[in-house]
């Protein structure tokens, strides 16, 4: 049986920490090993910390949704804003073998997403983005 969970929050760091608690609360009563929650918790962070600080160009509050399900083991944790067009899937990739020194600043947070999620789907609709990310008790923390 799944168990869905839909959440809404402004475009403030005040109210992803809020966010991060409450699904990080519902995760670990899930019964989930720490490693998937850690992942969890990774992904949404990196990926609502993006939203919040590149997505828009005003001042003005914006409304971000969040939705979990939890199914057969599966945690999707979809989001939906209506920032700039953005598909983190098209997002250059860090050179994480460099040395940290010389190394760009950006795009770790989309790359650990991406190595940490089992799958990741970006689409545009109805002038939204919609980012899905799904983790099952084999991900792997790199």
């Amino acid at each position: 049986m799944a168990n869905y969970h839909t959440f809404k929050i402004t475009n403030t760091v005040n109210e992803l920490e809020l966010l991060c608690a409450e699904i990080n609360d519902i995760a670990q009563n899930g019964s989930f090993s720490e490693q998937l929650i850690f992942c969890l918790n990774v992904c949404m962070e990196e990926m609502l910390t993006n939203i919040i600080k590149y997505a828009y160009d005003d001042e003005d509050k914006h409304e971000i949704e969040v939705r979990l399900e939890i199914a057969n083991e599966i945690i999707t944790l979809t989001i939906i804003d209506d920032g700039h067009e953005f598909n983190p899937l098209e997002a250059e990739i860090p050179d994480v073998n460099s040395d940290i020194k010389h190394r760009e600043v950006g795009g770790i947070g989309i790359f650990l997403t991406c190595k940490m999620a089992n799958k990741v789907i970006y689409t545009r609709k109805d002038d939204k983005n919609v980012l899905k990310i799904l983790l099952t008790p084999h991900v792997v923390i790199l």
